[in-house]
């Protein structure tokens, strides 16, 4: 079953999608987390499409639009900023404690690019059993200069208060806040402390939009499950079962089901 949700975060209303599993209960649950200018169903319905596959299998998921974006009733260049989403993450971990079908102790995150970068930040929370990452932004400053473009970061840095920009035929509008709160987030680091918690990187070797070297070498230095998935770029629809079935299976071995 699906139904729609809302939770409250940063003093706004956050609006998704639960899709709860029938059967034994209570169980393990997910927070899925959207990539930068998408929503709760992602690009090509990745999200619904997991979520349902997740659901059949015995997890309550949830599927969130970030503050900002979506269907959220907010002003996207004032809630759009790393933390903020992080909160946003956290505060969804709140809402699934809350469920009756939920174990609270068995709650795990997901996160596709933008969407992993909080995720990862939220997953030193020891609620968090297990994280995973998709095409994850590890080093947000080097990416969004290739996403903004030299002018706009540039411009941003020099205190111009609030930029529009085109990427992949998508408008947004960013404040310098965005720029500002990714200085004070250090994603790398953040993982590294994890000590031993359960993390599962999945990177594409034909992503356009974030280097693969990034998850490449951050697996070298920590204990984790890393995937390069030969032709997958950063839609991660290329070999979608495949990444469906080695996600559901490390969070079905991490937070039993």
């Amino acid at each position: 079953m699906m139904k729609q949700v809302h939770y409250p975060s940063r003093g706004q209303t956050v609006y998704g999608y639960a899709h709860v599993p029938t059967g034994e209960t209570p169980g393990p649950a997910l927070i899925l987390s959207h990539g930068f200018t998408g929503a709760a169903h992602e690009s090509s319905r990745l999200f619904v499409h997991f979520a349902n596959q997740a659901c059949a299998q015995g997890f309550y998921v949830l599927r969130m639009d970030f503050l900002g974006s979506g269907s959220s009733d907010v002003d996207e260049a004032a809630y759009t900023y790393l933390s903020g989403w992080t909160q946003d993450v956290l505060a969804g971990v709140d809402f699934l404690r809350a469920q009756p079908e939920v174990d609270a102790a068995r709650i795990g995150a997901l996160g596709i690019s933008f969407g992993a970068a909080a995720t990862l930040l939220a997953g030193a929370d020891a609620r968090i059993r297990a994280v995973a990452g998709w095409a994850s932004v590890l080093h947000p400053e080097i990416t969004f200069r290739g996403i903004l473009g030299a002018e706009n970061w540039d411009a941003l840095a020099a205190g111009c208060e609030q930029i529009c920009h085109t990427y992949a035929d998508k408008q947004f509008t960013l404040s310098r806040r965005f720029l500002t709160d990714l200085w004070q987030c250090d994603i790398v680091q953040t993982v590294k402390g994890y000590g031993g918690k359960p993390l599962l990187l999945l990177q594409g070797d034909q992503d356009a939009v974030i280097d693969p070297a990034h998850a490449t070498a951050l697996a070298a230095e920590i204990p984790c499950e890393f995937h390069l998935i030969q032709g997958e770029d950063h839609s991660f629809c290329v070999h979608r079962e495949q990444n469906f079935a080695t996600t559901l299976d490390f969070f079905r071995r991490n937070l039993g089901r």
